[in-house]
Order: C-alpha cells, then sequence, then structure tokens
C-alpha cells in the first residue's frame, strides 16, 4: 500500500515537474547570489537560473530569455535600460531579413524543386541517392531554417522509399536484399548471394508495410532518413544565416570587439571563407561514412551500376513529383534573383582582395543588405503584370501579388528566434560588464598549460556532447562570452575559441532530442536510438576534428587568430571603467 502510495506521489511530482523547476530553482541557487556580495555573484544566480531553465526547458527557450529584463535590474547588476538596448541589436535585423526571405522560398516551393532537380541528377543508386538527399538539404539549410529544410525532404524520402518497395518484394523471405542488390549489383541472381537469417517481424504502427521489409532494406531506410538530418546540421554551418548560433556568435563577438573599439570582422563573407569549406568536408565524410555504415562495404566500393528497373521506377516517381510543380514560374525567377543580389551584396561588400561596395558606404553592414532586399520583395510582383504595355490584347488589368506579404510573413516567421537572440546578446553584455565574464575566465585559466590547438579540441569535443541534451543556441549564449574572455586572459584572439564554439554546437547527432532535423526523422520511424548513437559517434569526432583543423589552418590564417589584436592588450582596464560608470537607480 504504501508503495504504491510512493509511485501515486512520484506520477504527481513528475507530471508538475517543469512546474516544480521554476519554483524551486531560484530557492535553490540563493546561497550563490548571497555567499558573497559582490555584482559578480549576483550575474552568477542570474546566469545559473537562466542555465537550468534553458537545459530542462521547463520554461519555453523564447520566454527564458526575456529574463534578464527582469533579473539583472531587479539585482542590481545592470540598468534595465542597458539591458533592453541589447534585444534589437544589428544582428537581429540580419536574421530578420534573412528569414524573411526563407518564407518565400518555402512559400513558393523553390525548395522542393531544387531538391526533385538534384534528385533527379544523380540517378537512384543506394550511394548517389544519398547524395542527391544530401546535396540540396545541406544547400538549402544555409539559407532556410534547418527544420523546414528536414521537413521539406522526409516527404521526398517517403516517396523514394515507398516506391523501392513496390518495385522490389521486400516482403518475400526469398527476396532479401533485392533492393539494395539489385541497383547496385544488377544481374547477380538471388541464389548466387548468401541469405542473412530471418527475424521475426514485429508489429508496425505504420501501414505501408514496413513491418514486412527485409534487414538490408530497412538499413536503406535508415541511412536516406538519417542522411537529411545529418545534412540539415551541417549545412547549417556553412553561411551566417543558417543557424541560430551563428548569429549569435556574430552580435556577442560585436559586442565585445566594440568595447575596444574594435570591429570584430564577422561578416557574412568571412564566415563563408572560414566555415564553408569545413561544411562541404563534413557533408562529403558524413556521406562517406553513412554509405559504409547502411549499405555495407561491398557497395561501398561500387561506384557505378548499369540501369535497372528499379532505378527507372525510382526516377520515374521523381519526375512526376517535379513535373507536378510545373514550368518555372515568374515568382520562382523572381525570388531566385532576388538571392543572387542578395548574395552578390553580401559578397562584394568586403571582398577579401579587392575593394568593395562597403568602402562607399561605411555605415551600411550585411543587415541593411538584407533588409534592403527583403523589402523588395514585398511590393515585387508574383505573376507577369498585366498593365501598360506588358498585358495582351484583350487582356483585363488586374492587381497582382508580391512575392511576400505580411500576413504570410506574421504567420510563418519564428518570432521567438529574435528573443532568443536578444537574450543571448543581453546575457553576454551583463556578464561582461559585471565582471563575471573575466572571473569564470581566471578560473579557467589553469588551461594556460595546455597548447591552444589542444585546448580547442577539448573544448569543441565538450561542447558537442553536451548539444547533444541541451538547446544549440542556449549553449552558444551561455558559455561565448565565457571562452572569449578565457581566450583573453590567455592571450588568444577570441575569434579562436567563439567560432569553434558556435559551430561545434550544430555537431548534434547522436540523439534525437539534440536537433529539430534529428527529431524529424526519429519519428518517421524506421530509426532507433541505437542506430542514431553508432553513426553520430563518429559524426561528431569526424566533424570536431574537421573544424579544429579549419581553425588552426585557413581560419588562422585568414583572421589572424594567432595572434591577440593589439587594443585588447593595451586597453585591458577599458571594461573596468565602463562598469565603474554605471550609475544605478536607487
Amino acid at each position: 500500500m504504501l508503495t504504491m502510495s510512493l509511485r501515486r506521489v512520484l506520477k504527481d511530482l513528475w507530471l508538475i515537474r517543469r512546474t516544480l523547476i521554476i519554483i524551486l530553482t531560484p530557492v535553490v541557487l540563493l546561497p550563490l547570489g548571497l555567499q558573497v556580495e559582490s555584482r559578480e555573484s549576483r550575474c552568477a544566480y542570474g546566469l545559473a537560473i537562466m542555465a537550468v531553465y534553458w537545459i530542462t526547458e521547463s520554461l519555453p527557450l523564447s520566454a527564458t530569455a526575456l529574463l534578464p529584463v527582469v533579473l539583472f535590474p531587479m539585482m542590481g547588476v545592470l540598468p534595465v535600460k542597458a539591458v533592453c538596448r541589447n534585444y534589437m541589436k544589428d544582428t537581429s535585423m540580419f536574421g530578420l531579413g534573412c528569414l524573411s526571405f526563407a518564407i518565400a522560398v518555402e512559400e513558393w516551393n523553390l525548395h522542393k524543386r531544387i531538391a526533385l532537380k538534384t534528385l533527379l541528377l544523380m540517378g537512384s543508386n543506394p550511394k548517389w541517392l544519398l547524395v542527391g538527399l544530401m546535396l540540396p538539404t545541406w544547400f538549402l539549410s544555409m539559407w532556410v531554417n534547418n527544420t523546414s529544410a528536414t521537413a521539406m525532404m522526409i516527404p521526398i524520402v517517403d516517396a523514394v522509399l515507398i516506391q523501392l518497395r513496390s518495385s522490389n518484394d521486400t516482403s518475400d523471405p526469398d527476396n532479401d536484399e533485392s533492393t539494395i542488390l539489385a541497383l547496385s549489383h544488377p544481374g547477380t541472381s538471388i541464389s548466387e548471394r548468401e541469405r542473412p537469417t530471418h527475424q521475426k517481424s514485429q508489429k508496425s504502427m505504420y501501414d505501408d508495410g514496413r513491418e514486412k521489409d527485409s534487414h538490408s532494406f530497412r538499413r536503406l531506410c535508415k541511412g536516406m532518413t538519417l542522411c537529411v538530418a545529418y545534412a540539415a546540421n551541417i549545412g547549417g554551418t556553412g553561411s551566417l544565416s543558417g543557424t541560430s548560433p551563428n548569429l549569435i556568435m556574430k552580435g556577442q563577438s560585436d559586442i565585445l570587439f566594440e568595447e575596444y573599439g574594435l570591429d570584430s570582422g564577422v561578416t557574412f563573407t568571412s564566415w563563408m571563407i572560414f566555415a564553408l569549406p569545413g561544411s562541404a568536408l563534413c557533408l562529403i565524410c558524413a556521406w562517406l561514412w553513412l554509405s559504409f555504415f547502411f549499405l555495407g562495404k561491398k557497395n561501398w566500393f561500387r561506384w557505378r551500376c548499369r540501369s535497372t528497373d528499379t532505378e527507372s521506377d525510382v526516377q520515374s516517381t521523381l519526375k512526376q513529383q517535379y513535373k507536378e510543380l510545373g514550368p518555372l514560374s515568374f515568382a520562382e525567377m523572381g525570388v531566385i534573383g532576388h538571392f543572387l543580389l542578395l548574395v552578390l551584396l553580401w559578397l562584394s561588400r568586403k571582398p577579401p582582395v579587392v575593394t568593395g561596395w562597403g568602402a562607399y558606404f561605411p555605415y551600411v553592414g550585411d543587415s541593411a543588405a538584407a533588409i534592403l532586399v527583403c523589402v523588395s520583395m514585398y511590393f515585387f510582383p508574383a505573376h507577369r503584370p498585366r498593365v501598360f504595355g506588358l498585358r495582351r490584347n484583350q487582356e483585363a488589368v488586374q492587381s497582382v501579388p508580391s512575392l511576400l506579404n505580411w500576413p504570410t510573413v506574421q504567420r510563418k516567421y519564428p518570432w521567438g528566434m529574435l528573443l532568443l537572440l536578444g537574450g543571448g546578446f543581453a546575457l553576454a553584455d551583463v556578464c561582461e560588464k559585471s565582471g563575471l565574464s573575466r572571473w569564470i575566465g581566471g578560473e579557467l585559466s589553469a588551461l594556460s598549460s595546455l597548447e591552444p590547438w589542444l585546448m580547442n579540441l577539448l573544448l569543441t569535443l565538450l561542447i558537442a556532447l553536451c548539444t547533444e541534451i541541451t538547446s544549440n543556441a542556449a549553449t552558444a549564449s551561455l558559455l561565448l562570452p565565457i571562452l572569449a574572455q578565457l581566450a583573453m586572459n590567455l592571450s588568444i584572439n577570441p575569434l579562436y575559441l567563439m567560432f569553434s564554439c558556435a559551430i561545434c554546437t550544430s555537431f548534434a547527432f547522436m540523439l534525437p532530442v539534440a536537433t529539430p532535423p534529428n527529431a524529424i526523422v526519429f519519428s518517421n520511424g524506421y530509426l532507433e536510438v541505437k542506430d542514431m548513437i553508432q553513426a553520430g559517434s563518429v559524426m561528431n569526432i569526424l566533424c570536431v576534428a574537421i573544424l579544429n583543423v579549419a581553425a588552426n589552418t585557413w581560419g588562422k590564417a585568414y583572421f589572424n587568430l594567432g595572434v591577440m589584436p593589439l587594443e585588447f592588450s593595451t586597453n585591458i582596464t577599458a571594461v573596468d571603467v565602463v562598469v565603474k560608470n554605471i550609475t544605478l537607480p536607487n
């Protein structure tokens, strides 16, 4: 009886666990703020509360991002006006413009056209199918939300797998491995191949017959779904607009460098110079590893194959889906034109060799270019105008909708991301001006005994593991100001650790809860947690290794990461002066 009562109590507590965390966290952590009466301890108290809320997600991430407006002014760490100024930075406007453009891409189905066209070009051999799925996902996730890119690709994956299942009787025990071997080893009869032992089929919640699939076909399904999530995670690191940790890193580096009268140098162009080659290498490694792990070493070394009926069926399915999109519309051409204009403006503002247009407009940044293109899409016609000389004879004059309209943006825009960015910037600013970042950085100075490359390797491995269970954006918001101060204490360029930290937060490949793309492909029903852990653990190691090679080679050469700017050492007390001059309200 006592045991039953205890179970009932535990069950009730579990149901209200989020409320308990919200209420008990400030009480449990209170000694942290009272033990030492200083601004650093009070800032650490607020930081710890936000960290717990972000890690447990007891409050929505964007709601937790609003807490600096309440916590730090109430505890006398920083005036509320100083905190609120961080919620709409240049980087926030950059994100607003980029995500508005992404909405236009989704609104006119341009992303689906790109994906299907790539698949048609790559062919239907299993290895090339993986490439055909990964390439458009990787490219699109640089410009649109990673979650949207993954959600768009999954129905295409399902259509391909359904066609493979219907073209090859994978439910027939005498036809095991028929799909993969028919695609990769045409002309080989089933009797000539070794048949693996069959296991009993389990009941499935799906009605597409997948519970009767052969073992090898299930491996193919797992590889094709998992490759989409990995490509989305990797692609988000390739451009500044790819994912929120990238924007958080740019915003926080701007805050830090501006304290010393410097420009961080983190622009769209410089980010791509640093991150895009590494992102491409990670994608290649992901393709090679997934094709080896899920398709087997025999198929891994066979690069070309003759055409088969199965391949023709898959191509027919993809062609039919592409045909349903119709010819390239005026709206799609308009979106493509705006995309090319936007990338051209970004890349030509501060190119690495020649003088860019930014030299003539020093007050204009990447965010201004993004907003300019975004505003243009609000009046650019979505259909060919039928006015003046553009209409045919007898054709009626009619109004034309624009590529973007505010109700669509209002409905689809992830407004919580703006608050999340602002909360991260506010937290970084408070930690810097209160002295908490300097105190933590000083405590971590014991790492000075390590070589910088080894310290960076250990930190990136640790952060990559942390992001398997915590929000990528929250992890970046919490750690970036601390790592920046650690680098300054060790006379290292802060960008050396900040770049690595921001990018490795996207290397979350091992668990379904790590990122939304992982959760989406896991919910498709083909994967088990052990599949993701086995494949993802190797991916973590490979991507972290590539990131560290990038940071210590071309990244160090381009950003001069091996040398701390002179202003940081000569003006080391600048932040202390700013802190002392802040007057707090009575």
